[in-house]
């Protein structure tokens, strides 16, 4: 059955600023070895994770909130996620909630969101599958063979049960690294042409990474990235707008296409230094990190400020603690640490709570992209160079249906 996607909580626009995203990591756990792992030091201390009953405290305490971002660690290694998600749902009435995957659980995946649209009806599902280049590139950024055809089989088995489910994104993250940069526009031009994703996030290593020098990235090189690839993602609007009605396909088009372009021009304004967004970092204001250990933050890239279990896992406590209050005012919305970064996640939750100077924003990124859109050319000959290109495995690739011989 055909279900359309519930308001997703970044239309919604406010100069009220009060906690609206959790970031939740609910395992150290991993069963990757990702090269440019911001997290790896974190989970090498091996502390326990959070109880089910201390999650259980800091839903009952953290009021209502639009967004719940699971992280980790690898998040399907939390034998009971969906408990705590539905969780979530009940006690704080969680509209969007963002599930990344490694793609080395595929049934679980599957199973779990398919319990979830059940339990959690009115909530939107995005399933962030991580896929960093063609096979190999991908495995050794991942640091695990073979996690690239396990990936696309996740994918595959995503798109075949949810494809009509405008409740569940299908997004695919990248992160651009000294191993994949010469195949990012080839990449993501055969992932939109052969599956049925929704959207194409790609990211910057950020904070320290687990191997040195993966970072390669400059402003000049991830802007002719991001104009080398501004047609695909026109083209993943098309889609998009496929998926609504009425007024709101314009709509969907103009906020898909500028919130896109305003996140990708700030993160590439700060790759070389910090530079202002143009707008407040509300960082800890809005947003709240929990560490799977309890420890807290107001964002990923900062240093914890203490342990929620120090505070009953009372969330409404460390929201108002003299730590986070301090935090914030040294944080001066970005401007007094100088603390503006290429977190795409802080970006986006900043620009939703600076709604004066979003539009212009959002405006400017959209006519840039219209200037920047051209059709999207491909046929089965050119994917299929590219697949011969990158040495993908022509058996595999018959085995999962991919352009099936």
């Amino acid at each position: 059955m055909t279900t359309k996607r519930t308001k997703s909580s970044f239309r919604t626009m406010s100069s009220k600023r009060k906690l609206e995203s959790i970031f939740l990591f609910v395992t150290g756990r991993c069963n990757a070895k990702c090269a440019m792992c911001f997290y790896a030091e974190e989970m090498d201390k091996k502390e326990p994770d959070l109880t089910f009953d201390e999650i259980k405290k800091i839903s009952e305490t953290a009021g209502e909130i639009n967004r719940l971002w699971i992280s980790g660690g690898e998040p399907t290694l939390r034998e009971d996620l969906p408990e705590i998600i539905e969780m979530f749902y009940k006690n704080n009435q969680v509209k969007d909630v963002n599930i990344p995957t490694n793609g080395l659980k595929p049934e679980r995946i599957v199973e779990w969101v398919t319990r979830l649209r059940k339990s959690c009806p009115e909530t939107n599902f995005n399933v962030s599958l991580s896929l960093d280049g063609f096979g190999k590139t991908h495995d050794i950024q991942r640091g695990v063979p073979g996690n690239f055809y396990k990936a696309l089989y996740t994918l595959k088995l995503v798109d075949e049960h949810f494809r009509d489910d405008g409740k569940v994104l299908k997004n695919i993250a990248t992160v651009i690294t000294k191993y994949n940069i010469e195949e990012i526009q080839d990449f993501m031009l055969w992932v939109f042409a052969r599956f049925h994703t929704s959207t194409h996030t790609i990211e910057a290593a950020r904070g320290m990474t687990r191997d040195d020098g993966v970072k390669i990235l400059t402003e000049s090189s991830l802007r002719k990235i991001q104009d080398d690839v501004a047609h695909i993602y026109s083209g993943y609007a098309d889609r998009m707008v496929q998926e609504t009605s009425g007024f709101r396909k314009p709509i969907t088009r103009f906020f898909y296409l500028g919130f896109i372009r305003t996140l990708y021009n700030v993160r590439a304004s700060n790759i070389d230094e910090p530079t202002p967004w143009g707008m407040d970092c509300t960082a800890g204001e809005t947003t709240l990190v929990i560490d799977y250990d309890g420890r807290f933050r107001a964002c990923e890239l900062r240093e914890p400020l203490g342990n929620l279990k120090d505070y009953g896992c009372d969330v409404s406590k460390v929201m108002q603690s003299d730590a986070m209050k301090q935090e914030i005012e040294a944080i001066g919305h970005g401007a007094k640490a100088n603390c503006w970064c290429t977190h795409g996640c802080w970006i986006t939750s900043s620009i939703v709570f600076n709604p004066s100077k979003m539009l212009g924003m959002v405006y400017k990124g959209y006519r840039e992209m219209k200037k920047l859109n051209r059709p999207i050319v491909f046929d089965e000959e050119m994917l299929r160079g590219m697949e011969e290109k990158y040495g993908l495995d022509r058996e595999k690739l018959d085995e999962l249906h991919i352009g099936k011989s």
